[in-house]
C-alpha cells in the first residue's frame, strides 16, 4: 500500500508539472513581444491550416506552431482566406489569430499627376509574391493589346493613361487586374470634364491633349500655373515655336533630379521639344481631370515665356524673351 502512495504521488507530480511546464509556455508564447518586425506570410488557395501554422512559425510569428494550433483550437478558429498577411515576429496569439481571421491585408499604392509608368513600377517594390512586382507590372504595361480603353486606339504606350488616384491592392493581384482598374479611371473622369476619344479641341486630338496636360502638370505647381502654361503650349504651337519645355528634356533623359545639361538639351528624342518643333508623340506622365480641363479651358493670355523666380510662390508668365530675362536679372531663376 505505501508503495502504491508513493507512485501515485509521483504520477500527480508528474502531471503537475507537466501541467505548469505547458501552462508557463503557453503564457510566455501567447504574449506578443515588443521586439518583432514585420512580415509577410503568403496563404495559398486551398492551404490547410496546419500548414498555414507551420509557415507562422517558420516566420516566427508564433514559435510553437503546435501550442498556437491548441488556443487556436480552444477560441474557435475560423476560415482563413487565400491572401497576404502582414504580420510581426513574436505576434502575440491572440492579436495572429484576429488578423487571420480578418482577413487578407491590401496595400495602399498612390499614384501622384506626373508619375512615370516606370515610377509607379517602383512603388511596386518590396511586394511579396512575384504576381505583382514592379518588374511584373511594366512587362504587362507594355502589351497595350491586353487592356481596353477608348484613349488607347491612337496611343502608343500607357503613359499618361494611368489615372493619379489612391488605389488599394491585393498583393496577391495581377498587374493586368490594377493597371485596367488605372485606365479605366482615366477612362471616367477624361470624360467627365469632357474629353471625347474622338473629339478636337483647339485643333489637337483628344491624344494630344493629354499630352499637353502631361507637360503643363510639370511644368507647373498650381492649377492657376497649369492653365496659363497651357495657354503658353497653344500660342507656342501656333506661332510655330519649340515648346522648350525642361520637363520633356528630363522626360527624354530619365533625369529628374540633377540639373539638366547642355548636351541633355540637344537630345534627339521626340520627345525633346527643345530640338523637336510641336507636342511630343505621347504623354510624359500621368493625367488627372484637372490637367485635362485646364487644357481644354487654358487661360486666356498671350504670352509665350515663364519662369520660377526665386522669392515668387507662382511662376511668371510674359510676352516677350526680353522681358523674361530682365525678370531673371531682378529676381534671380529658382534651381
Amino acid at each position: 500500500m505505501h508503495r502504491f502512495r508513493q507512485v501515485l504521488w509521483a504520477g500527480v507530480a508528474v502531471v503537475l508539472i507537466a501541467v505548469s511546464v505547458v501552462g508557463i509556455s503557453y503564457y510566455l508564447e501567447s504574449r506578443p513581444s515588443p521586439h518583432g518586425h514585420s512580415v509577410a506570410v503568403v496563404v495559398a488557395p486551398g492551404e490547410s491550416v496546419n500548414a498555414i501554422f507551420d509557415q507562422l512559425g517558420d516566420a516566427r510569428v508564433v514559435r510553437s506552431p503546435l501550442l498556437f494550433k491548441t488556443y487556436a483550437e480552444i477560441k474557435g478558429v475560423g476560415v482563413i482566406d487565400a491572401g497576404v498577411y502582414f504580420l510581426r515576429t513574436n505576434e502575440g496569439y491572440a492579436k495572429t489569430l484576429g488578423i487571420l481571421t480578418g482577413g487578407p491585408s491590401s496595400l495602399k499604392i498612390t499614384v501622384l499627376p506626373g508619375m512615370t509608368v516606370n515610377a509607379i513600377a517602383a512603388e511596386l517594390k518590396g511586394l511579396p509574391g512575384e504576381g505583382l512586382s514592379g518588374a511584373s507590372f511594366l512587362r504587362q504595361a507594355s502589351d497595350l493589346r491586353a487592356f481596353h480603353s477608348p484613349f488607347l486606339a491612337t496611343a502608343s504606350s500607357l503613359e499618361g493613361l494611368l489615372y493619379p488616384d489612391t488605389y488599394f491592392v491585393d498583393p496577391l493581384g495581377t498587374p493586368k487586374e490594377l493597371i485596367q482598374q488605372m485606365l479605366d479611371r482615366s477612362t471616367q473622369e477624361f470624360e467627365t470634364v469632357g474629353l471625347s476619344p474622338t473629339g478636337r479641341y483647339h485643333s489637337l486630338t483628344a491624344n494630344q491633349v493629354i499630352v499637353a496636360a502631361s507637360i503643363a502638370e510639370r511644368e507647373a505647381n498650381t492649377p492657376v500655373g497649369y492653365a496659363k502654361v497651357a495657354r503658353v503650349i497653344f500660342n507656342r504651337l501656333a506661332a510655330g515655336m519649340p515648346l522648350e519645355m525642361d520637363s520633356t528634356v528630363r522626360f527624354a533623359t530619365a533625369n529628374y533630379s540633377n540639373p539638366i545639361t547642355g548636351a541633355q538639351l540637344q537630345d534627339a528624342s521626340a520627345y525633346n521639344t527643345y530640338t523637336h518643333v510641336g507636342l511630343p508623340p505621347g504623354p510624359i506622365g500621368a493625367v488627372d481631370a484637372a490637367g485635362i480641363s485646364n487644357v481644354l479651358h487654358p487661360a486666356r493670355g498671350s504670352w509665350l515665356y515663364f519662369v520660377a523666380l526665386r522669392g515668387h510662390r507662382h511662376l511668371s508668365f510674359y510676352d516677350t524673351f526680353a522681358q523674361q530675362q530682365a525678370a531673371i536679372a531682378r529676381y534671380g531663376e529658382q534651381s
